[in-house]
């Protein structure tokens, strides 16, 4: 029996994660053409429609919209993929949850957590399947760790390292004309924008939320608008009793690219990984069952997707496609919504914690 083909729109073109124009720009536009059971009838974008013509290329058929509103109105769709300025995601993500339409969204995803905790409301009072675009829980080597903590053989959990460092927001490096580096439209800085994916696997790492946080924001680069912070480095507790750590920052002036780090020890061993770029896992132990080669490397191969775009490879791409099958099967997102508001609520947190000086107990729930 064939799949139900399901019609797709895609709501917002200035995010280059969405790639829109030409192969050059490759991103959920394209990856979401070669899902199964997928096809694409609308392009939407309200602000810089300039890509629209461009984006028509690939399927010319689809059509265009510049007011989101109209493409919810009047359109015949029953997925989209958003990729919006944080301001505007609770907004657009809301009436989409009321006219049922399931949706795929790309971070940050609000710019405070109350904001996100009406649209979570929403989503839940329409029961539509929602997937926030915080994919690195699903890496294989994120898997693997979590195996080896699950199987006993890191033993206790004691505490977790990340590093985030990436290049300065600045001319010649991340264009600070981006929304994504604006007070208005995006609301936090390097810890909002990139540090979320990594707060969220340190969730799943450790099987609990964090319990307090204590954290330091600031601009020591400084071309970033106001208020936002090029540099923010906290330290956790967590729910059972481990602690943690995170820096993040944009920093890098020379060379571009990223530098980060995933360091978790338990009472019987450590893993190492370097999250971006990384194919190697280091993991040592002193379990038992390891007594014979406590120090082990792993090595990754990585497959690529089946076409150029934001899930680069194929373990994205599948994570993906298990988003559009649970909308077809009537299930439940790999990562729900709830997730994602958990981690702007710590994030939200690490910003008070800032501002007051002081440790920070944080408040979960909708």
């Amino acid at each position: 029996m064939s799949k139900k083909i399901l019609k797709a729109a895609t709501i917002g073109l200035r995010h280059g994660h969405m790639g829109s124009i030409g192969p050059s720009k490759p991103g959920w536009i394209h990856s979401a053409r070669a899902m199964e059971g997928i096809e694409i009838v609308a392009y939407a974008e309200d602000t810089d429609p300039s890509g629209l013509e461009d984006a028509s290329t690939y399927y010319p058929d689809a059509n265009i919209y510049t007011d989101y509103d109209e493409l919810i109105d009047k359109e015949d769709f029953d997925i989209a993929f958003m990729a919006l300025p944080a301001v505007e995601i609770p907004i657009v993500g809301a009436k989409l949850a009321k006219a049922g339409k399931h949706f795929m969204m790309e971070k940050q995803f609000a710019r405070r957590a109350t904001d996100l905790a009406e649209l979570t409301r929403i989503v839940r009072d329409n029961g539509v399947t929602v997937f926030p675009a915080y994919p690195h829980r699903f890496n294989p080597v994120a898997q693997d760790i979590k195996k080896l903590i699950d199987d006993g053989i890191l033993g206790k959990p004691l505490d977790i390292e990340v590093r985030m460092i990436t290049g300065q927001v600045r001319p010649g490096g991340r264009d600070p004309s981006g929304f994504m580096y604006t007070n208005k439209e995006e609301g936090g800085g390097i810890q909002h924008m990139l540090g979320g994916h990594y707060l969220e696997v340190v969730r799943f790492l450790m099987d609990c939320e964090v319990k307090s946080v204590q954290a330091m924001n600031g601009r020591p680069v400084g071309i970033i608008d106001e208020p936002l912070e090029d540099l923010s480095i906290a330290v956790f507790e967590f729910e059972n009793g481990a602690y943690g750590s995170m820096h993040s920052g944009y920093l890098q002036r020379v060379g571009g690219g990223y530098d980060t780090a995933l360091v978790y020890r338990g009472e019987l061993g450590e893993v190492n990984w370097t999250p971006i770029g990384g194919d190697k896992l280091e993991v040592r132990s002193a379990h038992p069952s390891w007594s014979g080669a406590p120090v082990k490397t792993y090595s990754y191969e990585m497959p690529a997707a089946p076409v150029p775009g934001y899930a680069a490879d194929q373990w994205m791409f599948n994570l993906v496609q298990s988003f559009v099958d649970a909308v077809r099967n009537g299930t439940e997102s790999p990562l729900t919504i709830e997730d994602s508001l958990h981690t702007l609520q710590l994030i939200d947190a690490m910003y008070e914690s800032g501002r007051e000086g002081k440790r920070i107990e944080i408040k979960y729930g909708v």
